[in-house]
């Protein structure tokens, strides 16, 4: 996991955050989402991903335990200035969203090549570490 800063554009009008490749973003996404959570006690994730994602907070907070299969580490999410940068392999757990938290992932491949693992597999990030 990398947690990444944002440059964030403010002016009299609000504030905008540009995802662009390798300025902001690590890779180039083929496939971008978002998820609502309305409710405390919610956890997502829960497993492994064979892509990298980006994930950046556009409201509220979050809770991002990651583990390698040989650390485990964490990281709030509280404000859409950065972003976690989460490799392949590794197991993902999404915890304490605050009420009204709404979280977009960009993920390097589409939902269809991507396969899901319940545990994490170190192989996949160690065979493409340029991080």
């Amino acid at each position: 996991m990398k947690l990444l800063r944002h440059r964030v554009h403010v002016d009299p009008r609000g504030s905008l955050v540009a995802l662009e490749q390798f300025r902001s973003l690590p890779f180039s996404p083929k496939r971008v989402f978002f998820m609502t959570v309305e409710q405390p006690g919610i956890i997502r994730g829960g497993h492994a991903n064979s892509c990298d994602e980006f994930l950046v907070l556009l409201k509220g907070s979050v809770l991002v335990e990651v583990d390698n299969g040989r650390e485990r580490g964490e990281a709030r999410l509280q404000s859409c200035d950065q972003g976690l940068w989460i490799r392949a392999g590794i197991m993902i757990h999404l915890r304490e969203f605050e009420a009204g938290t709404i979280l977009l992932v960009c993920a390097s491949e589409l939902y269809e090549d991507t396969r899901h693992y319940d545990r994490a597999q170190p192989d996949l990030f160690l065979a493409d570490c340029h991080a």
